[in-house]
């Protein structure tokens, strides 16, 4: 079974020991950095006892302990709440949660510390363990001769690394006090995730392993910076990178194949160059054979987002096989998608100009496919996707986090706040809300996007926008109040040619939803545009006198934005009050019958 933690939201360190006072050191702690909530599970083996506690920051939530039939509750409160995170901050979290370390506040990590080779072992023995690589001996000669000089609590984590042949000595000794340096790490992590030692023959030694390191996205330092002490903020950096590929079973596939593939080559300026990957390699038709192993039987969504992209000119391609979705996307293919989404969509179309701004002449499009710059441009136009410096870099790697925010600002037609750190975090929330991506996705947002999720993100947006269409297009089951459309006054009109805001109409109000006990969710339509209604409460004041309230949701993005309320009295709908984000509709009977109602915006 493979564990996975996600990042934490902040809390307190004396709520955190309370509750797992309440388990013991066999606990396991669950951290949701999407829904911040924090789960403790555990076993406490002197009596049998099953803890569950769940807690989300600013709340106060219950906690069960059961003992046979005797069931105990308590509630643990905690007022600590963090929205942005920083990658390291996710680091962090993910150590601590991981046992990497004790520390869960960057002053009490000494971040900006050197890390010693004592300090790394530990990192990387607990880091092998969580990440489940294998715990075959490789290694016997692990007796140093500085044993004495070792941290004894460090012991056994040096006894490890030197194990699993990642972490060397010299000389028969481990230099445990000795400061780690950035190669030195590089190597570890590298030889960790292949589970092997690169080429060490190379003038300097470290090159292989900084190549590889480079090619996994665990350092973008360039080569005159690359050979100093690390420090224990770049080490966590580092780890986190390398779990998130370790964790995700197609980044790790990828990578794999990267390193397979990869040829250092050393020149005597002391630059690095790489080689493009050979498609006849081994581990390359292994990684072909996977991908045209997944057949529509295992992956229909994927099968019939391909036959879709495929039918309105998104790809040329009709199988999995010939999709190669393992693959990642490039800047010029990903205009190509994009611009002919758009055209299908009908999205900031108006844009679409024969002038072309400054930004969008860009000075690499010789680089680029010639069948695609014509798209490239246009995503420019479109204010989409652009480069910079007049540099459209076509043929680098699209990540998932640009990927969905091109989408979004397609979809939205604007940018959305990129003030926040990471800049991506609105983007994000609204796929999020949309139902595009999932929490899962925020771990590896800054990894490449595969074809895979190009065409599964796609795709699920276009059943969204068809579903949402619908919704207000139809009628659906459950609606409480529907308008009636030949009723509908408008207000005065502002400007020539302009359309005049709705004001005011006769409704239809189902008075037996209303009061229907077992009734929570349902719909109501206002001047055309439909929301979901979902119960809160109803306070009854006589029999059969009641006012009912309830929450209204925005369709397409489930998000919520208003209240509504009903008095009813005696099976009839007195009043009501319909409050959509600054708007408010007052619902009034119509004399002389109750069959319809009036509504009218204040």
């Amino acid at each position: 079974m493979t564990k996975k933690f996600l990042f934490a939201t902040a809390i307190t360190l004396v709520t955190l020991w309370i509750m797992y006072n309440s388990v013991n050191a066999e606990a396991q702690i669950i951290i949701d950095p999407i829904t911040k909530t924090i789960t403790i599970t555990g076993i406490n083996l002197s009596t049998g006892t099953q803890t569950t506690g769940t807690q989300t920051t600013g709340t106060t939530q219950t906690w069960i302990t059961q003992t046979g039939t005797t069931i105990k509750t308590g509630t643990v409160t905690t007022t600590t709440v963090q929205t942005t995170w920083t990658e390291f901050e996710r680091a962090l979290s993910w150590m601590y949660a991981n046992w990497l370390t004790k520390y869960n506040k960057p002053t009490d990590y000494r971040m900006y510390d050197e890390l010693t080779r004592e300090e790394a072992a530990k990192m990387i023995a607990q880091a092998y363990i969580v990440l489940w690589y294998g715990q075959e001996q490789k290694n016997s000669a692990c007796a140093f001769s500085d044993a004495g000089e070792f941290n004894p609590e460090l012991t056994w984590f040096i006894k490890q690394v030197c194990g699993r042949w990642v972490i060397k000595g010299a000389n028969g000794k481990y230099m445990p006090t000795k400061k780690l340096t950035r190669p030195e790490a590089m190597a570890i992590l590298v030889r960790m995730f292949e589970g092997q030692t690169s080429f060490e023959a190379k003038d300097p030694r470290w090159s292989e392993y900084y190549i590889k390191g480079k090619a996994l996205g665990l350092t973008t330092l360039n080569t005159s910076t690359f050979e100093k002490e690390i420090s224990r903020y770049e080490i966590a950096l580092y780890i986190y990178r390398l779990q998130t590929i370790a964790n995700d079973v197609n980044l790790k596939l990828q990578s794999q194949l990267k390193l397979q593939n990869l040829t250092g080559v050393v020149q005597t300026t002391g630059t690095i160059t790489n080689t493009v990957p050979e498609e006849s390699s081994e581990l390359a038709q292994k990684f072909a054979a996977i991908a045209n192993s997944i057949s529509v039987e295992k992956d229909p969504e994927l099968q019939e987002a391909i036959r879709w992209m495929h039918d309105n000119g998104l790809t040329s391609f009709l199988t999995i096989g010939e999709y190669k979705p393992f693959e990642v996307l490039t800047r010029e293919q990903s205009a190509k998608i994009f611009d002919v989404f758009a055209k299908i969509f009908d999205f900031s179309q108006d844009k679409l100009t024969s002038t072309l701004p400054t930004e969008c002449q860009f000075k690499d499009l010789a680089k680029a496919d010639q069948t695609l710059t014509t798209h490239i441009q246009n995503v420019c136009k479109m204010e989409i996707l652009k480069g910079g410096n007049q540099l459209f870099d076509p043929k680098n790697t699209l990540t998932k986090w640009q990927f969905i925010t091109a989408l979004i600002r397609l979809v939205e037609g604007k940018k959305l706040d990129e003030s926040k750190n990471p800049r991506w975090t609105a983007y994000y929330q609204n796929a999020l809300d949309m139902g595009i991506v999932g929490p899962a996705d925020a771990i590896t947002f800054d990894s490449p996007i595969t074809r895979y999720e190009v065409a599964l993100f796609l795709y699920r947006f276009r059943v969204k926008f068809q579903l949402i269409n619908n919704l207000n297009n139809n009628s659906l089951e459950n609606m409480i109040l529907n308008t009636i459309p030949w009723s509908i006054k408008t207000g005065d009109t502002i400007l020539s040619g302009e359309i005049p805001e709705a004001k005011e109409a006769d409704i239809f109000i189902d008075t037996n939803l209303i009061q229907n006990a077992n009734f929570e969710l349902g719909y109501i339509e206002i001047f055309s545009t439909k929301y979901k209604v979902i119960k809160t409460s109803t306070e009854t004041y006589f029999s059969k006198n009641f006012v009912r309230y309830g929450d209204i949701y925005d369709i397409s993005t489930d998000k919520k934005i208003g209240t509504i309320n009903f008095i009813v009295s005696n099976r009839a709908v007195l009043e009501g009050t319909a409050r959509i984000n600054t708007n408010t509709y007052t619902i009034s009977q119509v004399a002389n019958t109750t069959a319809y109602y009036h509504i009218k915006k204040n």
